[in-house]
């Protein structure tokens, strides 16, 4: 009989090896499925509905993607190029996780399904990204209240930041015929689609007068086309600024994936904040866009970094010396406010609170997470002479409710306060930039007496913006001009309506001579 010792011994040599190979195996996958810096394990998926617009374009680079991943998750992006009601349905209906859109267009589409997510975080402010642009001949004298014509014909695009320009425009400035009217009105799917009639409008001014674009087209309208910037998103503040909303079950189920998503954001844009070439780079490549067309672009978005998503945004203490401030709920009431006035929506959000979650920014500014730059500049007003204040620009007059007096007085009554107050929540958070002439005017009668009392009025409103709402003086002039300056009557209106409306307080936005 040979001997068996030996390839018995082989044999189970090879049987153990077969064995480890097995289960070491079965080790290795459950190793790779569990680690969370590489990519091949077990990644969960977040569902984003957006659009192509520039700032959300941190969410698809290289460093966001490589550090989500290193954080077990990724993301699966739909556009669907501004379709913002789809955006909403989809995401009531939960195949979006979360969406990214600008406030203004959540509260019109959001309220039909009674808002499905909460705001988590601002990503950026629209600072001439959005333009109303045209011809020169339609702002003879540069002021936004020219716009005020219903034979013009402007172009824009249907529930949209642009139509929501508009609309904005149309209220702060009291553009009755705009709002009156519907003869203006030309309504079209996409800036891009704007942009090729006002190509068209160059060569048959018979098609058009003024176009109501985003960006990259405002950029091309201007440079290629040679139209003018009329009216855009950088002569305002808190009104289109784009969020982060992720859905309610997605708050309650997986509160982690949002802390690691916006972990990885606002490291993605110190990353590239740091790296400004590397950024615009990145940014060409993913919108298609020449890299000296996106360095434009850029500097008409202002993104929020952490500190000032805690602070400004969101009324959060930082380490920084940043003033906390609720820009988010300023800005929900801004719109809401607008959007009721012109139409758009049947009442005003009441409790804006309850779109808004802010514990997520509050863990990250616990956190050893700082930003890199985005630091805001503060905003000077030196003291002026008369002829200064003379020469500034006018850019228009703001719409105000009617601010009334106790009888026969200069001093204000409470309505005439509350209107007094809500004008200057205008001017701190939607027009912070401006120089103010605050204009008292009254009816006919003694000449001496009227200017006297419409001086009175006006210093007695500059007065009450100054020591009530903390005002910089150097900011506002007063000035009484009694009967002289009567308003312009509007279409229809009975000569009663006319006169009532001779007594009134303007306020008139200047051009800031240090900006």
């Amino acid at each position: 009989m040979k001997n068996l010792k030996g390839p018995v011994l082989l044999f189970v040599v090879l049987g153990v090896v077969a064995v480890i190979a097995y289960f070491g195996k079965g080790l290795l996958f459950d190793k790779l499925q569990n680690d969370t810096s590489d990519t091949s394990g077990n990644v969960e998926t977040l569902n984003w509905g957006g659009d192509g617009y520039l700032g959300y374009a941190f969410l698809q680079t290289v460093e966001f993607k490589k550090q989500f991943a290193r954080q077990g998750y990724s993301l699966k992006f739909t556009d669907d190029e501004g379709d913002y009601k789809t955006r909403l349905q989809k995401f009531a209906d939960k195949e979006y996780d979360f969406i990214t859109l600008p406030i203004n267009s959540y509260i019109e589409h959001g309220l039909e399904h009674d808002f499905p997510g909460v705001i988590v975080a601002a990503i950026a402010e629209s600072k001439g990204a959005d333009a109303i642009v045209g011809f020169d001949d339609v702002l003879p004298n540069d002021k936004v209240n020219d716009l005020n014509n219903d034979n013009l014909k402007i172009y824009y695009t249907g529930m949209s930041p642009s139509s929501f320009l508009l609309d904005l425009t149309i209220s702060d400035f009291d553009l009755d015929q705009l709002k009156s009217s519907n003869a203006w009105r030309n309504e079209v799917n996409g800036s891009t689609e704007v942009y090729k009639i006002a190509k068209k409008a160059t060569k048959d001014r018979s098609i058009g007068d003024a176009f109501v674009m985003w960006e990259p087209e405002v950029s091309k309208a201007i440079n290629e086309l040679g139209l003018k910037k009329l009216w855009a998103s950088d002569k305002f503040s808190g009104y289109i600024i784009d969020v982060f909303v992720f859905h309610r079950n997605v708050i309650s189920k997986n509160p982690d994936a949002i802390e690691k998503f916006l972990k990885t954001y606002f490291r993605t844009l110190n990353y590239y904040n740091a790296r400004q070439d590397e950024m615009s780079k990145q940014l060409s490549k993913i919108s298609s866009i020449k890299q000296k067309t996106v360095n434009e672009m850029i500097k008409n978005i202002d993104w929020f970094n952490l500190e000032q998503n805690c602070a400004e945004m969101f009324n959060i203490q930082t380490a920084l010396n940043i003033p906390a401030k609720d820009g988010i709920i300023n800005s929900i009431y801004s719109c809401s406010d607008v959007m009721h006035r012109i139409g758009t929506i049947d009442e005003d959000v009441e409790d804006p609170y309850l779109i808004v979650n802010s514990s997520f920014l509050e863990k990250l500014n616990d956190s050893n997470l700082k930003s890199v730059g985005g630091q805001q500049q503060q905003i000077s007003f030196a003291a002026l002479s008369a002829a200064e204040w003379k020469n500034l620009h006018e850019i228009g007059t703001m719409r105000v409710d009617p601010i009334t007096f106790q009888s026969g007085t200069s001093q204000l009554d409470y309505q005439g306060e509350l209107t007094v107050d809500d004008v200057a929540k205008l001017l701190a958070n939607n027009y912070p930039n401006y120089r103010v002439i605050v204009k008292g005017h009254t009816g006919s009668g003694d000449e001496s007496a009227n200017l006297k009392l419409s001086q009175q009025r006006a210093d007695i409103v500059r007065q009450r913006l100054i020591a009530v709402h903390a005002i910089d003086p150097n900011r506002i002039l007063a000035s009484g001009l009694g009967a002289t300056q009567p308003p312009k009557q509007k279409n229809n209106e009975n000569p009663r309506a006319y006169r009532l409306r001779w007594a009134r307080v303007e306020f008139v936005l200047l051009n800031n001579d240090q900006l």
